[in-house]
């Protein structure tokens, strides 16, 4: 669905450029995959991009060690603003929740035994940063990249099989363990590289 989103905001964005010069991209980054198209104008740019990616990732609380499946998916919206050439200061949101799924491993608790549970984000987190490229007065095919950060709370849920006879204050403590994991997301640093070409 946030894909589908994704592709009417740029097929939107553009429509309503059509009289001036565009720029499509693609990137790599924290985000993950990045591919996204610009509509320039004098001064500043409108952008919109969708970003993607799946990957393994071990977490760690007090008692439990668990196997986590970062899955982050996002719509990308932002003013460029140049403040030389192609340096640029960039501000706007990312739409959509990021998560990572947990699962504890088996060393960490008992056959017949499980422990499941997610972290994530908001679904809308401002983002601030700087940035090379996608410059109005770019030609051809061009260098991009971004530096800055996004904002948002993260929240964390947590499970547990009724045969592990956990107490719901035993679970809360457990969940309070991965809060104190995830509070380090709310702050997510965003730093992509990757490949323009204006039309």
């Amino acid at each position: 669905m946030r894909r589908l989103m994704g592709i009417v905001v740029l097929a939107a964005l553009a429509g309503a450029g059509s009289a001036g010069a565009q720029t499509v991209y693609a990137q790599l980054g924290t985000t993950g995959a990045t591919l996204g198209y610009a509509q320039h104008f004098e001064r500043f740019n409108l952008r919109a991009d969708l970003n993607f990616l799946s990957y393994g990732r071990n977490l760690h609380t007090r008692n439990i060690d668990y196997d986590g499946k970062l899955k982050l998916g996002s719509i990308g919206l932002f003013g460029d603003y140049f403040l030389a050439g192609q340096f640029r200061l960039t501000g706007g949101v990312f739409l959509g929740r990021d998560k990572i799924v947990v699962d504890a491993k088996a060393e960490s608790i008992l056959p017949g035994e499980w422990v499941r549970g997610d972290i994530h984000t908001r679904n809308l987190r401002p983002y601030l940063g700087i940035g090379w490229g996608y410059s109005p007065k770019a030609s051809g095919l061009s260098f991009a990249a971004d530096l800055g950060a996004s904002y948002g709370a993260v929240r964390t849920s947590l499970q547990a099989s009724p045969g592990m006879g956990w107490t719901q204050g035993r679970l809360d403590q457990e969940r309070q363990a991965l809060d104190d994991k995830a509070s380090k997301y709310k702050w997510f640093p965003v730093v992509r590289v990757g490949l323009a070409y204006r039309f």
